[in-house]
């Protein structure tokens, strides 16, 4: 979708075959999208369990419409907008109801000196949730954006196709995004600001109290072999402030995650 590899014709191709009835060229078509609309899911709602539900019936309702489909846009156009419709409109998750409820969740460091053995995986675990949990200062269609637009690299053109918009307007929405975001993140995150005390070993030290982080079933550190910024389209520079750069950066260093449970719910679902 995002990437070099991502070819518009084999979509038109696996499409005709898959409204003639050939199942495998159906199941081949949702594989490709597949675990794009689920690392979306997860950005979005900061969740494994509510972004394999939200990517499922994502998934249900393009199938379900895809003899609708008249080729008048690229079939990645009318996919995302199926999706984003869908999360936009989504009841409000676990995540967003827990964090509107409760704003000191993710709040709290150790200011102890105390040495802990906390592994790299449990820091960088805290690392991703952390980074991602910064996107839920942002209302739905504002993180949507700031995912797409920043994070899988759509340029202003795409983005505006998928979301529908005019590039002017499109490019309005997202820079308010960037703004929203980093005027959140520059108070609060020590990697982004190295004046703020939040570290990310002092913020494991926390959330493994708490429960949040448990080193034997890391949620977001787990089920990649390859970072966001090793799939997608390598941005140009086309921002020079150095902190919006930096936060663009942290996001795009999450992993890429390929779920096995997305593979067995579309062989179900083409059945």
């Amino acid at each position: 979708m995002f990437s070099e590899q991502y070819n518009p014709n084999l979509d038109l191709e696996l499409i005709k075959e898959s409204v003639a009835g050939n199942k495998a060229s159906l199941e081949r078509l949702i594989k490709i999208h597949q675990d794009y609309i689920y690392n979306i899911s997860l950005k979005l709602f900061l969740n494994p369990d509510d972004a394999l539900d939200a990517t499922q019936e994502v998934l249900i309702k393009v199938i379900t419409a895809l003899r609708t489909f008249k080729g008048e846009s690229q079939f990645r156009t009318w996919l995302y907008r199926i999706a984003f419709n869908h999360f936009i409109n989504a009841p409000k998750q676990k995540m967003e109801l827990l964090l509107e409820g409760n704003s000191t969740y993710f709040t709290g460091f150790s200011t102890d000196n105390e040495k802990d053995v906390i592994s790299e995986e449990e820091i960088e675990e805290v690392r991703i949730l952390c980074s991602t949990a910064m996107l839920m200062c942002l209302n739905r269609e504002q993180r949507l954006l700031y995912i797409i637009g920043e994070i899988f690299g759509a340029d202003h053109n795409l983005g505006a196709e998928l979301f529908d918009l005019t590039p002017a307007n499109y490019r309005v929405k997202l820079h308010r995004a960037k703004s929203d975001l980093l005027s959140f993140v520059s108070g609060k995150c020590g990697i982004i600001n190295p004046d703020n005390p939040c570290r990310c070993p002092k913020k494991a030290r926390v959330l493994i109290e708490k429960g949040i982080v448990d080193k034997n079933d890391l949620k977001f550190n787990s089920d990649y072999s390859k970072r966001i910024n090793q799939i997608v389209i390598t941005q140009k520079n086309d921002i020079s402030d150095k902190i919006q750069l930096e936060l663009r950066g942290l996001f795009k260093d999450s992993p890429f995650q390929i779920k096995k449970e997305l593979d067995s719910l579309v062989n179900e679902i083409v059945k």
